[in-house]
């Protein structure tokens, strides 16, 4: 079994063209849903967290959120649905809208989690205007995901300031029962971010784009074993678009090198470098253990 714990769906028409144009960016196209399902149950994947991206604050544009909820109602055994809603406006005010929209969507579309992004909205995770939504996920039991890392590419429209791990300390205190993710093992500040994980449980971490720095990645999970956290960290792909930053046109072939990073690369790099090697049980809970815990799936 295999769960990606972190992907995208997307919707061209939610895009500002205006602003990818000034920054030299691409706006993606369209994926069809169909074929995007099929390419991941070609990889073997068996389940799929979904998620739009709300960048409305800064960029003009989210991925789609809309279409995060009809591709559930399609593939219902298949998809499990976030929200994306930025909590702070346009002016640095307490999103009362998107407020309305998040506890909607809890209510009525069966939401697990939302997703929030500080680098790209620039704000900051620990800002009290961002409260009431962290109190509304703390009592639905609502996961709170994060963008809380630098970009590996240009950073564009997203200041590492506003991705500061330290931010996310206020939040875990204020907060002490509120589930958090935070994507691309909180890149580059792995280490940091297995520092908080030990001091709070209900912190998990996903490998997003993270594979293709294999040895930094191998690396870090040898640490996430030494500070105890490693059972919480889970196989992510981060899938945009085809033809669009790290997928090429076959998506399934890049699903397929990820997997196999994960299932036998790290261990050949372990192995040649001398560090403790990855059990089939660790392998196991990255791709889908942890996440099957999380999200209550049943593993067959």
């Amino acid at each position: 079994m295999i769960i990606d714990s972190h992907m995208h769906l997307i919707r061209k028409e939610n895009f500002d063209k205006p602003t990818y144009d000034r920054l030299g960016m691409r706006v993606p196209e369209d994926t069809d849903l169909d074929q995007l399902v099929s390419w991941y149950k070609a990889a073997g994947i068996d389940k799929c967290v979904c998620m739009g991206q709300d960048m409305s604050r800064i960029w003009n544009s989210t991925f789609g959120e809309a279409y995060v909820r009809e591709a559930y109602k399609r593939y219902p055994d298949f998809y499990i649905p976030f929200a994306s809603l930025e909590p702070i406006d346009a002016a640095g005010r307490f999103h009362q809208e998107n407020y309305d929209e998040f506890e909607r969507s809890i209510e009525e579309d069966g939401i697990r989690g939302v997703l929030l992004t500080p680098p790209y909205g620039q704000y900051n995770s620990n800002d009290k205007t961002c409260y009431p939504f962290y109190q509304l996920a703390q009592k639905k039991g609502i996961v709170v995901q994060y963008h809380h890392s630098a970009q590996m590419g240009p950073a564009i429209l997203a200041p590492i300031k506003y991705a500061r791990l330290e931010n996310l300390n206020d939040v875990m205190i204020d907060f002490p029962d509120m589930t958090i993710i935070v994507e691309h093992l909180g890149y580059p500040w792995a280490e940091k971010l297995f520092v908080l994980m030990t001091n709070d449980p209900n912190m998990y971490a996903d490998l997003a784009m993270t594979y293709w720095r294999p040895e930094w990645l191998a690396w870090n999970l040898v640490l996430a074993r030494q500070y105890g956290v490693l059972d919480r960290i889970m196989f992510a792909t981060d899938y945009v678009a085809y033809d669009y930053d790290a997928f090429g046109s076959n998506p399934t072939e890049d699903l397929l090198k990820w997997i196999d990073v994960v299932q036998n690369g790290l261990n050949e790099i372990n192995k040649r470098c001398g560090w403790p090697l990855l059990t089939q049980d660790e392998i196991d809970s990255i791709m889908f253990g942890c996440a099957a815990k999380l999200y209550g799936i049943e593993v067959k």
